[in-house]
């Protein structure tokens, strides 16, 4: 007979629980030791429990899913090696170990497969050498806050256990590289931790804060952004998530009095949501965590300082941070603003400890560590601190045993501190790159990575874009008529979607019982609080035409269903349901039309501005349902998260690659509505004065961000001597090769470091980097250095173009294909004309291909020439004859160059050069060199006529016989996989170090670099 779950629940719990110190071992048996109802669970049970309709809510299940997680993460674990071979972390190899080691059935691991699949997510971190301290067992000794806080993110909707097991791995990289609390030699360690815009951050210093309180620091102090707004959300989410119930109520006579408890009235914590440690934790000897700020109150000057900051001692004879008096006491937890007066407050208070505060472990968390933190003013010029950097500074040295761990996802202000500064922010001891989870939705899921340009963009089901981007001008003018009326159009379009996504959210609320209680859209278009208000009304007026109770919004919105969400939402809904017609929708779209004007204004403004204070109560999502149109600027674009953000309508122009990124508050987790996301982007037509692309812009930020991320990942780790691979202080050159927009205040701070040598094995990289448009002479002579090369390209080939999936079958593509020796392909490179801001990457890799043809690690490059199906793209090229031209884009300034090659071609030129890839390609393996000295090089030549300004080039723009004025050749290059030691990337800088050379320049190296 097959037993229920419900009996057998608690044992498979503790099995889980065993084996999560053991290892995977045969699951059932460890089930069945010491049932006490005599009946043997057998794998029938097991599986019948795991096809459960409510298993996803099963605490079992929860449990095995993070165990699953955890084997998949771990490190060369030893029940790994008993087995035979090693299997690598996360990957379906360790899989199978896994489940051959649990001895569970087929059908268990089929099902386990979709509950929890394989995790593979993973944490870079760039590193120095540290004094381990953080062991196992010192993880589990006095562990309450943080198993606390694990179990209960398990139990919350959109947390699996990949992401919890992936989240104890990161915040264990973050805490084993802090000091030991307790030791006598303890250090300050300084980190920085990236991650995506509204990705989860403040889960990973909360974990952070739960393992280091775990461990035995005693005074956390987390910095939020500038803004009440943001610190207030973050006091809210750590008091619920991990303070918890008994630490808030600790000494209040009535803690359901309002007028003596900040959550007397919240609606979480009456329906007892918020977590709990038990009663007696406390009595049993684990610390207790005392709330300096509050909900409302940030940090106040304490009328009894010394009390409420008194660490008092068990036994007076031995220090503080010694065990005995360190693991008795209780914590302290300050949520401050990056404000001068309040952290100086903070100071004032903790003066008077004087001696003692050498004895405290101190955890000092700083979220959205790039703003206000670092000191702004040129170093070579002033001494002079900016007031929130020299408040931190102060603070630091305030507190000798202090940790300063900081939280961006957009650091480039942070890698440019001087790292030769040691009472600054540079994050010197470590660098950790979390990895994007899996259900986030971020920039590349707006954009279509690595797209084939010759395929359209007409399905929803392939193209991003074409399913969540709609195209808006630029800001109106409120002067201007017949801008007005284009605005109140593209708005009317926006407002529909807004109304229609929220019907179809309470579509999926009552046929998927999906959440929805916050339904929300942001207007971003200025950061002026006037303009703020203009935008609002003019809101306010396209909502009032739309009239959407009347038959004539019906038949608008059944059109904007047809043609718009149906086949998106036919394709991208995934497991969530989707309308069988429109007409099941006309009651939700009047409840949705109703909840977002119940309160008679749908319009809320979030900025500064006195006058609308009062009316923001109304954005606590934590206490009331939102359902709103959130019109705002810097308080809406830095740190706060807008709950149930679907559709956003974005046009402000920003000079800085991270104000740009942060502005994306389009980005963060959309479970169970998705494919209702819209994002109504500012895109200028070509030709237009000035013309801004914001969506072409996140893009080029996408990108330049991602190659950022795979340099932290190719680098991290230490060499066979124990040295790191890259210190921390070595990363600004990557930044400053692929960010080349940055405003000249962050590339000032680059004085200590430049790029000498940097190059990539079995990787293409674009080399687009080409003078201007105008300049014609340039262009020309960059065309009669390249023409033999594209002349001797006369072979053609087919080879299989790359898969944007893997589970897609390749394409072919066709080109013509030649050879061109080292030598003459380095007489080229060094003769070719670049844009004086395209220096800082091409020398370096100028640099790169000599060392490697000195050392005879580059025979030769094979030359590929795509060659697309439309005729009508050939021109008669100078010295070449007739030839394929491609339309490109152009990045303005303060980008430069053109924008990326086909990703198509990209498997076949890196398998040419020595890359294993997983499927074959016969053509393009021919052309391999046996000694693997070969490299490839893709080339594409592209209309570029001076005459076309910023707009696109075709080659019907193209003069009768340019000469080469008017075409731009374009060139990828792969080095050999041979090029570098275990086919690394590899980076060479010349630097100046103060501390150690004062103005000498000296060249450092790279461990595998290609060396001279």
């Amino acid at each position: 007979m097959t037993r229920t779950s419900i009996d057998w629940q608690d044992d498979l719990i503790a099995a889980v629980a065993s084996l999560t110190e053991k290892g995977p071992a045969r699951l059932l048996k460890w089930v069945n030791v010491d049932r006490e109802d005599g009946h043997e669970i057998k794998p029938d049970d097991l599986v019948g429990f795991l096809n459960e309709d409510n298993q996803q809510s099963s605490t079992a299940l929860l449990r095995l899913s993070l165990a699953l997680s955890d084997w998949d993460f771990a490190s060369e674990p030893e029940w790994d090696s008993a087995c035979g071979t090693p299997t690598e972390p996360r990957t379906r190899e360790r899989r199978q170990r896994v489940y051959e080691l649990l001895d569970i059935p087929r059908a268990a691991k089929d099902r386990l497969d979709e509950i929890a699949p394989v995790a593979t997510m993973r944490t870079a971190v760039i590193s120095l050498r540290w004094k381990p301290w953080y062991t196992k067992e010192r993880q589990i000794a006095s562990a309450l806050y943080w198993p606390n806080y694990r179990d209960h993110l398990l139990k919350q909707p959109g947390w699996s256990g990949e992401s919890v097991a992936a989240l104890d791995n990161a915040t264990n990289e973050v805490v084993q590289r802090l000091s030991d609390p307790s030791s006598d030699d303890s250090y300050q360690s300084k980190g920085l931790v990236v991650g995506y815009v509204q990705s989860g951050k403040t889960a990973n210093f909360a974990g952070v804060i739960a393992k280091a309180i775990d461990a035995g620091y005693r005074l956390v102090i987390v910095m939020t952004g500038t803004i009440e707004l943001l610190r207030s959300q973050t006091q809210r989410r750590l008091d619920r998530e991990l303070v918890g119930r008994e630490n808030l109520t600790r000494g209040l006579a009535d803690p359901e009095s309002a007028e003596e408890f900040d959550y007397a009235d919240d609606p979480d914590w009456q329906a007892r949501r918020f977590i709990s440690h038990g009663d007696t934790f406390h009595q049993q000897g684990y610390p207790a965590i005392e709330r300096l700020t509050f909900l409302n109150d940030d940090y106040q000057r304490l009328k009894q300082g010394l009390t409420r900051m008194n660490f008092p001692l068990v036994n007076r004879s031995k220090r503080f941070y010694e065990p005995e008096n360190l693991m008795s006491a209780d914590a302290r937890l300050a949520i401050v603003k990056k404000n001068k007066s309040v952290l100086e407050k903070l100071a004032k208070d903790l003066k008077p400890l004087r001696e003692k505060l050498a004895d405290i472990p101190t955890l000092i968390i700083d979220d959205e560590s790039d703003l206000a933190s670092v000191n702004t003013r040129n170093p070579a010029k002033t001494t002079e601190r900016t007031a929130i950097n020299k408040a931190i500074c102060q603070l630091l040295n305030q507190l000798p045993r202090s940790q300063l761990v900081m939280y961006t996802a957009t650091p480039f202000a942070n890698f440019f501190v001087d790292p030769d500064d040691p009472d600054d922010v540079f994050p010197k001891n470590f660098i950790i790159s979390l990895d994007k989870p899996r259900n986030y939705m971020g920039v590349a899921d707006f954009h279509d990575i690595d797209w084939n340009t010759e395929d359209p963009k007409d399905d929803p089901a392939t193209s991003n874009e074409r399913a969540y981007v709609r195209k808006v001008g630029p800001p109106p003018d409120f002067t201007d008529a017949e801008g007005l009326g284009r605005r109140k159009d593209e708005m009317r379009e926006a407002l529909d979607s807004f109304v229609l996504s929220g019907a179809l959210k309470l579509y999926r609320v009552n046929a998927d019982d999906i959440k929805a209680r916050h339904h929300t859209m942001l207007v971003h278009e200025s950061t002026n609080t006037a303009d703020q208000k203009k935008q609002a009304q003019l809101i306010r007026e396209v909502w009032t035409e739309a009239a959407y109770h009347t038959p004539q919004t019906l038949a608008r919105l059944r059109k904007l269903w047809e043609i718009d969400y149906e086949p998106v939402c036919r394709t991208r809904a995934g497991k969530y349901s989707v309308p069988a017609s429109f007409n099941e929708l006309k009651g939700a779209i009047g409840e949705a039309a109703r909840r977002i004007n119940e309160v008679g204004d749908p319009v809320l403004i979030v900025n500064s501005d006195a006058d609308v204070q009062k009316n923001q109560q109304a954005l606590d999502f934590d206490r009331n349902e939102v359902w709103r149109i959130l019109v705002g600027g810097a308080k809406l674009s830095r740190g706060f998260t807008v709950e149930g953000l679907t559709i956003s309508f974005y046009t402000r122009k920003a000079l800085q690659a991270d104000t740009l990124m942060q502005a994306g508050r389009w980005f963060g987790y959309r479970d169970g509505y998705r494919d209702l996301v819209r994002l109504f982007i500012r895109r200028d037509p070509d030709g237009a004065p000035q013309r801004i692309d914001l969506y072409e812009a996140f893009e080029g930020l996408m990108r330049d961000e991602m190659a950022l991320r795979q340099s932290l990942e190719e680098y991290e780790g230490f060499n066979e001597d124990g040295t790191p691979i890259l210190e921390p202080w070595q990363v600004p050159p990557i930044v400053s090769q692929h960010l080349p927009y940055l405003r000249p205040s962050a590339r000032n701070k680059m004085f200590n470091a430049e790029v000498h040598t940097m190059g990539d094995a079995g990787r293409l990289k674009d080399y687009y980097g080409i003078p201007p448009r105008s300049s014609g002479d340039e262009k020309q002579a960059n065309f009669e250095l390249l023409a033999p090369v594209l002349a001797s390209a006369v072979d053609e080939q087919i080879f299989l173009s790359s898969r944007r999936k893997p589970e897609e079958a390749p394409k072919a593509f066709t080109a013509k294909v030649g050879t061109i020796t080292a030598n003459d392909f380095l007489t080229m490179l060094d003769q070719l004309k670049w844009n004086d801001q395209f220096r800082k990457v091409i020398d370096p890799t100028r640099r790169f291909y000599h060392n490697l043809a000195e050392r005879d690690g580059l025979t030769d490059l094979v030359v590929v020439w795509p060659q697309l199906a439309n005729s009508s793209q050939l021109f008669e090229l100078p010295n070449v004859g007739p030839g394929q031209v491609v339309t490109r884009q152009r990045r303005d300034a303060p980008r430069i160059g053109f924008v990326g090659s086909d990703a198509k071609h990209r498997d076949a030129l890196e398998r040419i050069a020595g890359a294993s890839k997983a499927s074959r390609d016969p053509v393009a393996e021919a052309w391999q060199d046996p000694a693997r000295r070969r490299g490839s090089m893709l080339v594409y030549v592209a209309a570029d006529p001076s005459h076309k300004g910023d707009a696109k080039a075709t080659v019907d723009d193209l003069d009768a016989s340019p000469g080469g004025r008017d075409l731009a050749v374009l060139i990828s290059l792969v080095a050999p996989m041979a090029a570098t030691p275990h086919g690394k990337s590899v980076i060479e800088w010349t630097v100046k170090r103060r501390s150690q050379w004062g103005t000498a320049a000296v060249s450092l190296s790279q461990s595998g670099k290609s060396g001279d």
